[in-house]
């Protein structure tokens, strides 16, 4: 693994430049750390009507930024040009990772990877005890059919969950919603 992650870096150094696309305040959609406020939009021209639709503007698509060459773009940094503060940023990820969705989607993977421990280390008790006396190699043979399983379950999940998801939606008269289980759940 030490060697795949030494080409990773090699690849990301040379080949994903840094990047930063700064939209105009119009367009600014993060409101994270402001409240919306109609009355600047509708100074700046923009009337009640048009609120919901200010993507649908016209917008002029001549830039005034230079442009880097290859050596430039590839630098691993290029200054600080947010406008949220950097100690702001360096803090948001903790608060991610305190929302309650990754809480309980980190105590479900650990409680998984422990059952799969547990499981592993109570087969090479059992197997290499009397009346089985499995040699290594057939106790380590009993793990195949989980992994073969494992896999199987890896390849189906991603088509059968696409697949349940799109059932739902056309239920729903075609809108992927979070009151989709409610509406199936009182139709049934």
């Amino acid at each position: 693994m030490g060697g795949a992650f030494v080409v990773m870096l090699l690849l990301v150094i040379f080949f994903m430049p840094e990047s930063a696309y700064h939209r105009r305040d119009a367009l600014n959609i993060d409101t994270g750390d402001k409240a919306i406020v109609t009355s600047e939009l509708e100074k700046s021209g923009f009337g009640k009507s048009n609120v919901d639709q200010i993507e649908g503007r016209q917008v002029s698509t001549t830039s005034t930024e230079p442009r880097l060459s290859l050596k430039q773009d590839l630098m691993p940094w290029s200054g600080y040009f947010d406008h949220v503060s950097f100690w702001r940023t360096l803090l948001r990820p903790f608060f991610m990772l305190a929302s309650p969705v990754v809480v309980w989607a980190t105590l479900l993977f650990t409680t998984c990877i422990s059952w799969l421990v547990l499981i592993s280390i109570t087969l090479s008790q059992i197997f290499a005890a009397p009346p089985y006396n499995f040699s290594v190699s057939a106790v380590g043979a009993t793990n195949v059919s989980s992994f073969v399983a494992s896999l199987i379950g890896t390849l189906v999940a991603g088509p059968l969950i696409d697949g349940v998801v799109k059932f739902m939606a056309k239920r729903n008269k075609g809108i992927f919603g979070k009151l989709l289980c409610l509406r199936l759940a009182s139709s049934c």
